[in-house]
This record gives C-alpha cells, sequence and structure tokens, in this order.
C-alpha cells in the first residue's frame, strides 16, 4: 500500500470516493468543501488516498492542530474512509500503512488521532501500536432517521406519539418554516441570541463554536437552496416563525444519501409552539426530497446529554454506534505527557 497527496482538480472523484464508500453518519467530515472550511480556519490540510495496487482503497483529510514548543498532531475526523469492499483484515492493513506512513512524513507530530467510521462490531487489535482512548471527539452514539422507501405519512408513524402530535401542534399555533437561499444580517444577530438563550437554559453548558468559525462556516459552503448536487456539500438554513416572528433556526448539511443537522437554537418564548420539533420535521422533508435517505439528528449520549439524548430518540431513528478515537502515539513521552496535560485541563 503507498499513500498519495490528492492535488486540488481532484473534488469530483474525491467526493464520489467518500459519497459511496461511507455509512450515513459524519461523511460531511471528509467532504472536500469541509477541509476548504478547515483552512478557512486557519488550519493547514492534506487529503491522501491510500492505494493499493492501483485502485483507492481509503481516504482521508488530514488536519493539523499546533500544540507547544513547535510540534503538533494530526487529526483525521470521521476518517479514513475505507472502501466497503475490503475485509475486516484489510482494514486493520489500511491503518498500519496510515501509521507506517506518518512516522516518516510528520517528525513534528507528537501523534495523529484517526476517528474512521467503523461500526463497535469490527475489531481493531490494541497490540499493533494503537492506543484507545477513554474519551472521544465526535459522538460515538448517533441517530439518523431513515427518509427511504416511505412516504411522508409512513415517516410520521415512525415518530412517538408526542412528537407526532408536537408537530401538529406547530401548525395550530401558527408555525411555519423555510430554508433560506442565505442568512440576514439580521437573522444571524437573532440567532446569536438564541444562542446565549439556549446556553442559558443548559445552565451554562456551550456546545457553539465561537463567532468566527459560524461566520466561516455559513461564508465557505455553498447554499443548499442554491445547489441540489449530492456530490457537493451544501449548507440549508432553517428558520422557524411562531405567527411570522422569528423563533429558530436550524444549521442542516446536505452531502451524499445524508442531511445533518449540525447546529440550532431557539428563542425561550417560543418553545411552546413546538418549533423545535416542526423544524427537524421540515429538514428531515427537504432531505427527502432531495432523495436523501437519511436525516442524521446528530450525537446522543444519555449520561452527558440525557434531556437531549431523550428528545432524539423521540424521533426513532435507527442508531449507529462506532468504535471511537485510535490514536497512533509517534512520540511516547510527548503523548503520555499531553495525556496527563489533558486531564489537569479538564
Amino acid at each position: 500500500m503507498k499513500i498519495v497527496e490528492v492535488a486540488y482538480d481532484r473534488e469530483k472523484e474525491w467526493n464520489a470516493f467518500v459519497r459511496e464508500n461511507y455509512p450515513p453518519v459524519g461523511a460531511f467530515m471528509q467532504a472536500w468543501q469541509w477541509g476548504e472550511f478547515q483552512k478557512m480556519l486557519g488550519r493547514r490540510i492534506g487529503r491522501y488516498f491510500v492505494i493499493d495496487g492501483n485502485v483507492p482503497v481509503a481516504a482521508f483529510t488530514l488536519v493539523h492542530y499546533l500544540l507547544p514548543f513547535g510540534f503538533s498532531y494530526g487529526y483525521i475526523p470521521r476518517g479514513p474512509v475505507i472502501s466497503g469492499n475490503v475485509t475486516e483484515e484489510e482494514i486493520v492493513k489500511t491503518l498500519q500503512a496510515i501509521k507506517k506512513w506518518a512516522l516518516g512524513a510528520f517528525p513534528h507530530f507528537v501523534f495523529m488521532r484517526l476517528e474512521p467510521p467503523l461500526l463497535m462490531s469490527v475489531s481493531v487489535p490494541q497490540q499493533t501500536g494503537f492506543h484507545f482512548p477513554s474519551y472521544y471527539i465526535q459522538p460515538r452514539h448517533n441517530i439518523a432517521i431513515p427518509l427511504y422507501n416511505r412516504t411522508e405519512e409512513e415517516i410520521l408513524k415512525i415518530f412517538h406519539p408526542s412528537t407526532r402530535s408536537n408537530i401538529g401542534r406547530a401548525e395550530k399555533r401558527g408555525v411555519t418554516a423555510t430554508m433560506k437561499t442565505e442568512i440576514t444580517g439580521d437573522d444571524y444577530m437573532k440567532f446569536k441570541d438564541m444562542i446565549k438563550e439556549t446556553i442559558r437554559r443548559n445552565r451554562g453548558k456551550n456546545a457553539y463554536p465561537d463567532d468566527f468559525y459560524m461566520r466561516s462556516l455559513l461564508r465557505i459552503i455553498p447554499s443548499a437552496a442554491r445547489i441540489r448536487d449530492p456530490n457537493v456539500l451544501t449548507l440549508g438554513v432553517f428558520c422557524g416563525y411562531q405567527n411570522h416572528i422569528l423563533a429558530a433556526i436550524h444549521v442542516v448539511l446536505f452531502f451524499g444519501s445524508t442531511a445533518t443537522y449540525l447546529y440550532g437554537a431557539s428563542f425561550s418564548e417560543y418553545l411552546n409552539s413546538k418549533v423545535v420539533t416542526f423544524l427537524h420535521w421540515n429538514a428531515m422533508r427537504a432531505a427527502k426530497e432531495r432523495g436523501m435517505r437519511y436525516y442524521d439528528i446528530g450525537g446522543i449520549d444519555e449520561r452527558r446529554w440525557p434531556s437531549l439524548t431523550n428528545f432524539k430518540k423521540q424521533f426513532r431513528g435507527e442508531e449507529f454506534s462506532y468504535i471511537g478515537n485510535i490514536d497512533i502515539p509517534l512520540r511516547s513521552s510527548l503523548y503520555r505527557a499531553y495525556n496527563v496535560l489533558r486531564k489537569l485541563r479538564r
């Protein structure tokens, strides 16, 4: 196996490989446009194919993160994407090839962090130089609502009765929703106010990125209202209104066969209108209308996010559980020091 960097003119080939070989959850993090977004945030990235013979068997976007004293580490979010035609033995062989390559390619790396979208049933032996941290970056458990081979009425029947009732209640209370071509300056300022209120409702727990991140995301990822190509990562801004007053906003990504709910916030005074549930339903309808198979409603964790997890489970989607982070220590002593300092900071 060899690892080759991907030239800038291979965007279509790259996205096609990711789309064809990715499970429903998390594919957007390996889409070409997400790499461009990482660069806009000031991060160095590289895109690589793992080649076996003359055939790509895996692909990954590597993001560089700085550490003190001139060191750094590499992170492959929800990757590498590994061909669905390979065996479990070949998966381990691919990960070992990445490890061997990283040792020579990045002398300043303390470690590499992989996050392959492999189900927990896949076995990666720990004695091969891989380390499995107890924590994880992206959620290990996600819920995605299946949209394929079902009418809208059949999808609604999957939901918990109270969720179906809340969608009907929202309509009776004057709630409407639309996907905007672009978010206006006024809408964005209201979205920021919604985020502040949502954080207060969550007792100060902030799951949102900073303002630069959010503005960059909205600027670099093309509008889903303008582009309907499933081979291009696009972003939809769904606005919910109660009696024509903006009440909630959801940010949803579209790529391949999945629409992914990314961020959402709402004004507290409109929560009884069930606008949040209604926005999810309208995003699902938009995804289905585009021929997508899943609506990924995001991560669940009953210990860390009990109320949010309960809300998401009311949609009764399919649950996907992944193996989590796989670290490759490249400088063992510095890697141990990194983990000690991480624990102290937390």
